[in-house]
């Protein structure tokens, strides 16, 4: 299977010019159901639990798709760069300056949420690497390009 993809949530609903509310937080995570199935790829979907969140973290597994909820106090920004720093590989969207720098240093490759969006939406497969996607620095970088193969 493919690098997986891990998603800031709200970055990418506000991507959209959604407001959160229970129902756009459905269509996206149906929305990503059915590209994550099309293109065989995991994805974690992280929704910021920081000021409504419930005491603990709760995930939902839709086929391909984990949506994770922060616990109360706890930043999706935050668990997505941990959760990048114990993984080996991962391409992270969102569109979050702090959120982007620190998967970087971690080793993902990043892609805005802008970027993603339009992929998400597109009729047709995306091609690899179309230059919307930075990639980290050094020797590995080339190699890290495949990772966004079938985005």
């Amino acid at each position: 299977m493919a690098v997986p993809v891990v998603i800031d949530g709200y970055n990418l609903l506000y991507a959209r010019g959604e407001a959160p509310s229970p129902a756009s937080r459905a269509q996206l995570t149906r929305d990503l159901v059915r590209w994550a199935r099309g293109r065989a790829r995991r994805v974690l979907l992280v929704w910021d639990g920081w000021d409504r969140g419930a005491r603990d973290a709760r995930e939902e597994v839709h086929g391909d798709l984990t949506v994770h909820f922060t616990r109360h106090g706890e930043r999706a920004d935050g668990y997505i760069v941990a959760w990048v720093g114990a993984h080996r590989e991962a391409v992270v969207v969102s569109s979050d300056r702090a959120v982007q720098q620190g998967a970087r240093r971690r080793g993902a490759v990043v892609l805005d949420a802008e970027a993603f969006l339009s992929r998400l939406t597109a009729a047709e497969p995306a091609v690899a690497d179309d230059g919307d996607a930075e990639e980290p620095r050094g020797a590995r970088a080339r190699g890290r390009a495949r990772w966004l193969e079938g985005l």
